[in-house]
């Protein structure tokens, strides 16, 4: 484990909250909703904005309008049919990348393949050059280590320093939001695929289900999210007074969304833990939904279909260290490694 990866090193994953019914949390000052009704009732009604973690009251008239005029700018740039050919190209750089490691021993995928593979489509996505990479990725990294652990104050304050300078190293980019954008897609997508390879890695049957059967990979991917899905919960505040269900929520109030315990609600979900791509049942909520799904999720869950095929045409799961190393803290974690085989 290198020296940087230990300042945000965990033993384990956060475990799943149950779901339970809605209610006020005091000590908190927030509603707690946590089953899935709930929260899908709640990220499907408009007067529930998205907030930071320790935001204090409801964004300004001027916030909303900048949030929704950056989301629009985000969608506007990234068309289906550029998408289409971004990931096109990123699928066969993900071959070239795999048929360049050995046979000979098993491979970390996450170091070898998917943190490479996203770090150069990263670069194409926001026209960064590619010579720029290794630097671009170290201050995307000092970023994403603050998010996943926000209680360590001094990742905090090097964060803040890096987003700055992120943001002036791809100011000539044509991207909207390029910092955030190389961020997502250089740390948080390594990060989210981590997550879904270590629970597909624990279902042999079903890797070698997919290997045989592509058809299942749309259901798949959306499982590896559900399952895999970076936030535990997610934060909004009312801008006037709603009802979620039979919960009614003032204005101005904080409403707490666990959506990893929603991911998970056996009344939604039967077998919750378990990876199925053949389930048939609505969405998850790992990158939002309604009118604050992530404008990115198109991408995200072409880039996880792109790089899953990928490893299923290539790769058998071998058996994984007893003590899986988690990397980031409070805010979200991952595995450092998973190891694979490459096929023959």
């Amino acid at each position: 484990m290198t020296a940087e990866a230990s300042i945000v090193a965990g033993s384990k994953r956060a475990p799943i909250a149950a779901p339970r019914a809605a209610y006020f949390d005091d000590a908190l000052h927030a509603w707690i909703l946590s089953s899935y009704a709930d929260v899908s009732s709640a990220l499907y009604e408009p007067q529930l904005w998205p907030v930071a973690p320790d935001s204090a009251e409801a964004p300004s008239i001027s916030d909303q309008q900048a949030q929704a005029r950056v989301r629009r700018e985000t969608l506007a740039a990234l068309p289906n049919p550029r998408l289409v050919e971004w990931i096109g190209n990123a699928s066969q750089l993900a071959h070239e990348i795999v048929l360049a490691l050995p046979d000979s021993r098993p491979v970390d995928v996450l170091a070898e393949f998917v943190r490479p593979w996203s770090l150069a489509l990263a670069v194409t996505i926001t026209g960064a050059h590619s010579s720029d990479a290794p630097r671009l990725a170290a201050l995307a990294e000092k970023v994403t280590r603050s998010t996943a652990a926000p209680e360590d104050s001094d990742l905090k304050e090097a964060a803040a320093a890096a987003e700055t300078e992120l943001a002036k190293q791809l100011s000539h980019s044509s991207q909207p939001m390029a910092g955030p954008a190389f961020i997502a897609i250089s740390q948080t997508l390594p990060a989210l695929i981590a997550n879904g390879w270590h629970i597909l890695f624990r279902h042999e049957s079903e890797f070698e289900r997919l290997r045989s059967d592509k058809t299942l990979m749309p259901k798949a991917v959306e499982e590896l999210l559900r399952l895999g899905g970076l936030a535990g919960v997610v934060h909004r505040r009312a801008l006037a007074d709603v009802t979620i269900r039979d919960i009614h929520i003032a204005r101005g109030q904080r409403v707490d969304l666990l959506v990893r315990a929603a991911n998970h609600d056996p009344q939604q979900f039967p077998e919750p833990e378990r990876f199925d791509p053949s389930r048939n049942l609505p969405g998850q909520f790992a990158l939002g939904a309604g009118s604050h799904l992530c404008a990115a999720a198109a991408l995200i869950r072409m880039a996880i279909d792109a790089a899953t095929r990928t490893l299923v045409d290539h790769f058998t799961p071998v058996p994984q260290p007893a003590e899986v190393v988690w990397l980031g803290g409070s805010g979200f974690k991952w595995p450092e490694r998973l190891f694979a085989q490459r096929r023959v």
